[in-house]
C-alpha cells in the first residue's frame, strides 16, 4: 500500500542553524510499501490455528461416530500436510490479495474435512457444511491477519466444492465432472490437491487391493517384468499427466520439475533392479507375489517401509529436492 512521506532537506555539513541554507520546498516522495507474509507451514499453522483445531476436533467427532474411520485418519493427515505445503508454495508465487490468500489457506485446510463422515464422491459437500459452520463462528474475527467476512467464507466454500475433478473421482462419477475451478483461490486448492498425487504414494492402493495386484500381475506376465514394476508404472502414468491436469502456470512449472524427478527415480530403480529385488523379499519360495505372500513376509507396513527406504536412497543419490522427496513416499 502506497503512502506519501515528506522528506525535508537537511545540509549535514553544518550544525549551526544560522549557517544552513534556506530550506527549499521538497516534492513529496512516493514510497511503495509491500506487505509480505511468512508462508512457511509453521507460521501458517500458528496463524490459522483456529481452523486446524476445528478440523481436528471434527475428525475426532466423526471417528467417535464411526470408529472404523480411524484407520483412514493417519493417511488423511499426511495428505493434508502435503497439500498445504504445495498450496503455500503456489501462494508464494501468485499475486493474491490478503483476503484471497486467507481464503485459499482456509479452503486448503478444510478441503477434505468431510472425508471421515461421507462417501468419497460426497466429501466435498460435507466439507462445505463443516467449513460453513466453523466460519460462521469466526465472522468478524481475525484469522491469519485478516478479518473473516461473508465474502471470504463464500470463496472458501466455492473452492472446496470445486476441488473434485481428479481423474479418478471423475471416473468413479461415471465420467460426469464436478463444478470447475473459477478463480485463483479455487486454482490454488485444486492444483495443490492434484500435486499431492506426485510420487509413489498411490502404489500403496495397488498393493493393498487384490484386484489391482491381479491386473498388475497379468501385465507383468505380458511384458516379462516384475509385478511391482507394473504397479509403479500404472501410478506413474497419472503422475506424468499432472502438468497437463493442473491449472495455474505456477503449478505447471512445479509439476514439470516434480515429474522429471519421479522419472529419474524410476530409471534408478530399473537400472539397479530394485523392483525385482523388493518383490523377491515379499514373494514365496515359488516366486509368487500377492497379498498373501506380502502378509506372510511381514505385511503391508513392512513392504511400504522397504519401498520408502529405497525411494529415499534413490532420491538422495540423485540429489532430488528434499522438499519433494519426502512427498514422494508411500
Amino acid at each position: 500500500m502506497g503512502f506519501l512521506e515528506k522528506m525535508p532537506f537537511i545540509n549535514p555539513a553544518s550544525e549551526d542553524p544560522e549557517a544552513r541554507p534556506e530550506k527549499k520546498a521538497e516534492k513529496p516522495t512516493l514510497r511503495v510499501e509491500t506487505r509480505t507474509h511468512d508462508n512457511s507451514i509453521e507460521a501458517i499453522s500458528l496463524d490459522f490455528k483456529e481452523i486446524l483445531d476445528g478440523r481436528e476436533a471434527q475428525y475426532d467427532r466423526d471417528i467417535e461416530a464411526n470408529p472404523k474411520m480411524e484407520a483412514m485418519r493417519s493417511n488423511l493427515e499426511v495428505h493434508n500436510a502435503i497439500v498445504l505445503g504445495y498450496s503455500t508454495e503456489l501462494i508464494d508465487n501468485m499475486d493474491l490479495s490478503d483476503e484471497d490468500r486467507a481464503a485459499a489457506i482456509i479452503a486448503t485446510m478444510e478441503h477434505d474435512s468431510g472425508k471421515l463422515a461421507s462417501e468419497l464422491l460426497e466429501h466435498h459437500t460435507q466439507g462445505m457444511a463443516y467449513a460453513e459452520t466453523r466460519l460462521d463462528e469466526l465472522i468478524g474475527q481475525e484469522v491469519g491477519g485478516v478479518k473473516v467476512t461473508p465474502d471470504i467464507k463464500q470463496k472458501v466454500l466455492e473452492a472446496i466444492e470445486r476441488h473434485m475433478n481428479h481423474p479418478f473421482l471423475v471416473m468413479l462419477n461415471k465420467g460426469e465432472r464436478f463444478p470447475e475451478p473459477q478463480d485463483d483461490v479455487d486454482r490454488v486448492v485444486f492444483d495443490a490437491d492434484m500435486m499431492a498425487n506426485a510420487g509413489f504414494k498411490n502404489v500403496a492402493f495397488r498393493l493393498s487391493s487384490e484386484n489391482f495386484l491381479d491386473q498388475d500381475a497379468a501385465k507383468a506376465k505380458e511384458n516379462g517384468t516384475a509385478v511391482l514394476k507394473e504397479s509403479f508404472e500404472n501410478v506413474i502414468q497419472g503422475v506424468r499427466a499432472l502438468p497437463e491436469t493442473v491449472l495455474s502456470d505456477q503449478a505447471q512449472e512445479i509439476t514439470t520439475r516434480i515429474v522429471a524427478s519421479v522419472d529419474q527415480i524410476m530409471e534408478y530403480f530399473d537400472e539397479n533392479d530394485l523392483f525385482t529385488q523388493l518383490q523377491t523379499e515379499f514373494s514365496d519360495s515359488e516366486g509368487n507375489f500377492n497379498m498373501q505372500t506380502i502378509a506372510a513376509k511381514g505385511g503391508f507396513s513392512l513392504i511400504k517401509k522397504r519401498i520408502n527406504e529405497e525411494i529415499l536412497k534413490a532420491g538422495s543419490h540423485l540429489d532430488v529436492d528434499p522438499q519433494y522427496l519426502q512427498n514422494f513416499q508411500m
